[in-house]
């Protein structure tokens, strides 16, 4: 291979072979520029000044000449600019529930969408329109938890392979569409229950896989306003998932942050942020949503941000 790459973790491992078993022959720290040699499964052979060795291919991106840059939730204007418009959508009584929705939600988080989208040039109402569509606009309930979502199949990947018997006695989803049929049940001999679309019966799912195993509970979850999944921690600049997790917790703005930061990618431009800018949101969704979805995504989020230019 004859590329470079930039390490995105705050400090990351440099090993004398592809296995944590292995004592580390030295640190990489955020936005070092190393030589790739090779790649083993998710192991890259890298170099970096006279050493040669392996990292983990989570916190290493590839370059094509680009410049290192902050990760946007790492900079401190951009954390604490308003979350509210300079102007708000005056909400018209005969508005419709899209439009009220749509409203309410830029009236809430306008300011800090408005300013994000002109840092990655797109325009905000497809990046509002991205957000309704994810979490009709709140990353919190009612009762102070962060919206969230987990995915029955994801957990059998990151837990339910190694226990399997434990997996089938608690979690089920349908074969052939992994993104429906999910059920639980707390007991081994209860009766199978639906939980998705009430976010006390997600959290109560996810509460039990994280007595289970936290890690692969969060990496099995989507989060928030933009219902990013937990496995993308690293994309969007965290050195684990429980730094995710107490991140998006805390403050609704790591939320809108985490989304733009998700979109932009790691160099001066990603699929997803090209599509956005083109309009093309069903390419947009292939690979924010996943190719299975694509069309119904891309059509409600174009529903979506149409609506929103026509109250603006």
């Amino acid at each position: 291979m004859n590329q470079t790459g930039k390490i995105t973790a705050t400090v990351l491992n440099f090993r004398p072979e592809p296995s944590t078993r292995r004592r580390p022959i030295g640190q990489l720290k955020r936005g070092d520029i190393v030589k790739i040699i090779s790649r083993e499964g998710r192991w890259y052979k890298i170099q970096s000044g006279d050493k040669t060795g392996f990292i983990w291919g989570n916190f290493l991106t590839i370059l094509d000449d680009q410049p290192f840059h902050q990760f946007l939730f790492e900079q401190e204007a951009l954390r604490t600019h308003p979350l509210e418009p300079t102007e708000a959508i005056e909400i018209d009584p005969d508005f419709s529930r899209d439009e009220k929705q749509i409203a309410h939600t830029w009236n809430r988080f306008g300011g800090l969408i408005d300013k994000l989208s002109g840092e990655v040039d797109i325009d905000p109402g497809a990046a509002l329109a991205v957000l309704v569509v994810e979490s009709s606009g709140n990353g919190f309930s009612s009762d102070g938890h962060m919206i969230i979502r987990f995915e029955n199949h994801k957990f059998l990947k990151y837990y339910g392979k190694k226990h399997p018997d434990i997996f089938k006695s608690h979690f089920k989803y349908d074969q052939n569409k992994r993104w429906q049929g999910h059920q639980f049940r707390k007991s081994p001999t209860g009766h199978w229950k639906s939980f998705h679309g009430k976010q006390s019966r997600e959290w109560e799912v996810f509460n039990f896989a994280r007595e289970l195993n936290p890690p692969a509970a969060m990496l099995s979850i989507s989060m928030g306003l933009p219902q990013i999944m937990g496995f993308n921690y690293a994309a969007i600049g965290y050195d684990s998932v429980g730094e995710m997790f107490d991140s998006l917790s805390n403050d609704v703005r790591f939320h809108i942050l985490g989304l733009f930061d998700f979109i932009r990618g790691s160099g001066n431009i990603s699929p997803m942020l090209q599509a956005l800018q083109n309009g093309n949101f069903e390419q947009f969704a292939s690979r924010y949503n996943g190719p299975g979805q694509a069309a119904k995504y891309g059509d409600w989020i174009d529903a979506k941000f149409e609506t929103f230019n026509q109250i603006t």
